[in-house]
């Protein structure tokens, strides 16, 4: 089989696999708009929040929005970017957790319990989208 037949057939996630997509960045943006309410709720919003009464610049907010957007479209158009965009995004949601480890750890630990289970997902296309059965 020659590479463009390769990736004609094995390029692009399965329909199961986008539904498992779809599904796992729908939870991934709930869990961080849980987090952010929560933050919020007990006083150590998220960075991208801010505290109650001095909130951060409201593009500041686009940063975890389109993390967990992003794989949405390769997702529902089972793109061959979706493999890549689901890894990026998942160590992206991990990366948003840093800025909060020193200030508020309860937080930067939820955001890293979330963007490990996201990268597990991503983890588990990759080994399926390159055919290791």
């Amino acid at each position: 089989m020659d590479a463009e037949a390769h990736l004609q057939r094995y390029g692009r996630p399965g329909f199961a696999w986008r539904g498992v997509t779809i599904a796992t960045w729908i939870a991934v943006l709930l869990c961080m708009v849980v987090i952010a309410i929560s933050g919020r709720m007990t006083g150590s919003a998220p960075w991208w929040i801010g505290p109650s009464g001095n909130d951060a610049p409201w593009y500041y907010i686009l940063v975890p929005v389109v993390i967990a957007l992003a794989p949405l479209e390769g997702g529902f158009w089972r793109s061959r970017t979706a493999v890549p965009t689901t890894v990026v995004c998942s160590l992206g949601v991990m990366a948003i957790a840093l800025p909060d480890l020193s200030r508020s750890p309860g937080i930067a630990a939820a955001m890293l319990v979330v963007g490990f289970a996201a990268l597990l997902q991503s983890i588990a296309l990759v080994v399926v989208n390159r055919q290791y059965r």
